[in-house]
């Protein structure tokens, strides 16, 4: 683990931004403004996950009105996780916090989350959600499903958590230490075993705009998820495969039956359910075997988890030390 840098400021401040031109700079405002009161030394890093709007442009207009403002840019969307990953690696702060840049992790909750940490008493403090009554009835079961699901195959108890959360350097370091290429920063966080202090917190509307997380994103994050952390679903095949393997015996024991007492074998419509289900159960199978294997693909082919299309100001201008183009830390 890396020493802790006295001269590096008190806080760091991680956004990761996808397609939020209309709200950036509203953001910003409120976040700066209560910074300026919690903390006498911190950095913001805006990570634009290859935004499709002008969320960039925007960046780099409010760059003049706030000097310990940072952006980089990826040179395509590449996801929430390796931005997370993109401002964990480049952020100095001896205490880091990660939160979304539409508004609804309210800056006001930092100076708690500041005493805290300062007091000796979390290592990581993360910001549960008391309540989702900003959300839509879909985006709130989409949320208890994806929720259920990791409990049940992981698990983790993820209800109310969010990205939205306080890490110490020492929790920071660990983190980047993970040689794994696909991460689920919530779960790793989780794992990482640092004392944790939940801290309720009211979500808040969006600033601007709607949600960019669709059900078939979600989907992608809980198989992520579920094939990072646990072998729960390979398990359950195995399981599986005993109870056809036991209907099958009954199945046969009863053909058996059937032919030496000379009564005919009943109708087509058992034996159709049964070919459906167990062959409905094998592509199930192979599905979740696939999901492995395309983890294992993505670890082994070692592609760099992000690409960095611009840095805001420029790293040679700015003195800032950080992972290349190619997502990689320097030596």
């Amino acid at each position: 683990m890396n020493p802790i840098d006295q001269a590096a400021p008190e806080l760091s401040i991680i956004v990761p931004a996808f397609n939020e031109a209309e709200g950036i700079a509203a953001f910003l405002s409120q976040l700066f403004g209560e910074l300026a009161h919690c903390s006498d030394s911190y950095e913001v890093w805006v990570v634009d996950d290859g935004s499709r709007d002008a969320s960039w442009e925007r960046l780099r207009a409010e760059l003049a009105r706030y000097p310990q403002l940072h952006g980089l840019r990826f040179s395509r969307n590449f996801g929430k996780e390796a931005a997370i990953l993109a401002g964990l690696r480049h952020v100095r702060g001896r205490a880091v916090v990660v939160m979304d840049a539409d508004g609804q992790h309210p800056p006001a909750l930092l100076p708690q989350m500041l005493a805290l940490w300062r007091r000796g008493e979390a290592q990581i403090v993360a910001a549960q959600k008391a309540n989702r009554d900003t959300d839509t009835w879909f985006a709130r079961l989409n949320a208890r499903l994806f929720n259920g699901l990791m409990h049940t195959l992981t698990g983790l108890d993820l209800e109310g958590a969010s990205d939205f959360r306080l890490l110490d350097r020492r929790v920071v370091d660990a983190l980047l230490a993970f040689p794994e290429k696909v991460r689920f920063f919530r779960g790793m966080t989780v794992w990482t075993g640092f004392t944790t202090v939940p801290l309720p917190f009211d979500v808040a509307p969006r600033i601007a705009g709607s949600s960019q997380w669709s059900t078939g994103q979600l989907m992608r994050l809980a198989i992520t998820a579920i094939t990072s952390y646990s072998a729960k679903p390979l398990s359950m095949i195995f399981r599986l495969g005993l109870f056809g393997m036991v209907a099958a015996a009954l199945l046969l024991m009863q053909a058996v039956y059937s032919w030496t007492t000379h009564v005919a074998v009943s109708g087509w419509t058992s034996m159709t359910v049964v070919v459906l289900f167990f062959g409905s159960a094998n592509l199930l199978g192979i599905g979740v075997l696939g999901a492995y294997l395309a983890q294992i693909f993505d670890e082994i082919k070692a592609r760099p988890e992000f690409l960095v299309g611009e840095i805001l100001p420029a790293p040679g201008n700015a003195g800032i030390t950080g992972p290349d183009a190619a997502g990689t830390s320097r030596s």
